[in-house]
């Protein structure tokens, strides 16, 4: 068949694409099919793929499924997987790698385009244009930031001399820039741009300044919504202000801009475009980002649901779990769930008074499994060892700073924050265990925490510190001793703030004596107690002046336990 026969409907198929005529371009794409036959394979196997491509268009981008099917079809491949072995379908692959990028395949996605720009298959130069725009923004979604300015770099020049992509190419730079610690040249007459300088100056620490560069949205006239963008412009806008205001430990006002933010994503969610390939389902996002504002507010119920959702889409993210083990800690034990309860027993000579703490159930008594999401220590303890399993023991890197673990949706954890993040998991490991009446777990972790090479002066305070109350619960008050030694602990705790050096001398002093109480020596505890003025110790002094026969000194105590228990 000559080609001249093909070129009409070729033609028309195309002019009635860009009319967004698809059933007429259909039409032609069958004529054309049937005029090509099956003698050339490869042109059939064009024609099929931009039927299926004009079929998808006709479904406004929604049917993602059939056209999936399609292009994994054409490309023999099962999704996700990218071991390509004909390079001879471009356009294909271009289109596979767009739906892995949607599909949040990142990795996956610059495997396929880096083949293709290797193939040296491509053509056409759009094509070109398009597949190091994609490669570009998969690769700063994958957080590898060298990478795109690398990409822009060697395929620049396709880029600067068409103007339609001009911009873009700039604004993927700009942000690759920005994260490497270097200037970005952009001016913020469009709404996109406006992003990128608020969040350099984010960066930079101009909060202020970055909240008011966001504010110019009010002045810009732009096309930014869910159908066009993918996303909504209101959610994007109030979720940067809530990261704003968290960043300045305002969590009250975080939370309610991250409150809008999901609110304005589930709007937008009931849109008829929201099943469109291209649409950013960023919920899990606004919803992690609500329960840290809610959980540095205090919220403890709130912020453990909404990181419960976190967890669930982020499942490999180690910061989620040691949060979600805070809400439960902050809600168990708290000072409201510790109070004392001061009973009278008899009456005259024979009164006898009863001082106790209120128990709460420790271990649930219904047959739930701990698996199950709660605001329980068993559920902390379960995140704990969770968090632990994510952050493994290896040697360290030659570059500390370098990307090391994957922790959508927040950056990759480096070295120095895998230290950090694993020494708080242990050191709140060791408090969960011990308020589960399991000692002996408690020490391991606290030890292990000891162990570790990289440790601040705070951790290793506290870990001290549950090493003693555990080995007292172990009754081996000699090991104990060793761990609460003053000198020490005064080293540890002389380069911290003076209200945690309060808690912690308050903690290592009561610890003290403890030991001596139950070596028998009550004298000395008493001297160490007294010079603590915390309500934290009441009960013990309580204890001691009792022992020792002060009675009057005990009515002073209960008076003091009252107003405490008022108080709170």
């Amino acid at each position: 068949m000559a080609s001249k026969d093909r070129d009409e409907p070729v033609m028309l198929a195309h002019e009635s694409f860009l009319k967004q005529d698809y059933p007429s371009a259909l039409q032609h794409l069958c004529e054309l099919e049937v005029l090509v036959g099956s003698t050339n394979s490869t042109l059939v196997q064009r024609v099929q793929h931009n039927k299926a491509v004009v079929e998808f268009y006709s479904t406004d981008l929604k049917d993602i499924n059939k056209f999936k099917n399609a292009i994994t079809q054409f490309t023999g491949l099962t999704f996700p997987d990218v071991e390509i072995k004909d390079f001879n379908i471009p356009f294909v692959l271009y289109n596979y790698a767009v739906l892995l990028y949607h599909s949040r395949y990142y990795y996956q996605c610059t495997v396929i385009l880096e083949k293709l720009l290797l193939s040296k298959n491509i053509k056409d130069v759009k094509l070109h244009q398009q597949i190091v725009l994609l490669l570009m923004e998969a690769t700063l979604c994958r957080r590898t930031y060298d990478k795109t300015l690398d990409v822009a770099k060697n395929h620049g020049e396709f880029l600067t001399s068409n103007n339609e992509v001009c911009e873009l190419s700039e604004r993927l730079t700009s942000r690759a820039q920005l994260f490497l610690g270097q200037k970005i040249k952009l001016k913020p007459d469009t709404i996109e741009n406006v992003f990128i300088i608020a969040q350099q100056q984010y960066i930079n620490g101009d909060v202020k300044e970055a909240a008011n560069t966001l504010a110019q949205y009010k002045t810009l006239k732009y096309n930014y919504d869910l159908k066009t963008q993918g996303e909504d412009i209101w959610a994007a806008i109030n979720n940067n202000l809530g990261v704003i205001y968290l960043s300045i430990k305002k969590p009250f006002l975080a939370s309610k801009y991250f409150q809008h933010a999901v609110k304005e994503h589930f709007r937008a969610m009931e849109n008829e475009d929201s099943e469109r390939l291209i649409v950013c389902k960023d919920r899990p996002l606004y919803v992690y980002n609500l329960g840290l504002a809610l959980l540095a507010a205090n919220n403890s119920e709130g912020a453990f649901e909404c990181l419960v959702e976190a967890a669930r889409h982020y499942p490999n993210n180690p910061r989620i779990w040691l949060r979600l083990a805070e809400c439960c800690v902050k809600k168990c034990c708290n000072e409201e769930v510790q109070q004392f309860t001061v009973k009278k027993l008899g009456s005259g000579p024979h009164t006898r008074i009863l001082l106790a703490k209120e128990k709460h159930e420790k271990y649930s008594t219904s047959g739930e499994s701990f698996a199950i999401p709660s605001l329980s220590l068993e559920f902390a303890a379960l995140c704990l060892r969770n968090a632990i399993t994510l952050l493994p023991n290896q040697d360290v890197p030659s570059d500390i700073t370098a990307p090391l673990i994957q922790a959508p949706p927040g950056p990759p954890i480096n070295w120095k924050q895998r230290c950090e993040l694993k020494n708080s998991t242990l050191v709140l490991q060791s408090y969960v265990l011990l308020n589960l009446q399991d000692p002996l777990s408690a020490l391991m972790s606290a030890n292990e925490l000891l162990s570790q090479a990289d440790v601040s002066s705070s951790h290793k305070a506290w870990a001290h510190i549950y090493a003693a109350e555990a080995l007292i619960n172990l009754d081996r008050i000699t090991d104990a001793v060793e761990h609460l030694h003053p000198p020490m602990i005064h080293d540890l705790v002389s380069v911290l703030s003076y209200q945690m050096r309060d808690l912690i001398a308050v903690s290592v002093w009561a610890k003290a004596a403890v030991c001596h109480i139950l070596r028998g020596d009550l004298i000395t505890a008493r001297k160490i107690l007294l010079q603590i003025n915390s309500p934290r110790v009441l009960p013990l002094q309580m204890y001691l002046e009792i022992c020792t026969g002060n009675i009057e000194n005990c009515h002073t105590i209960l008076r003091k336990l009252r107003f405490t228990n008022l108080s709170q």
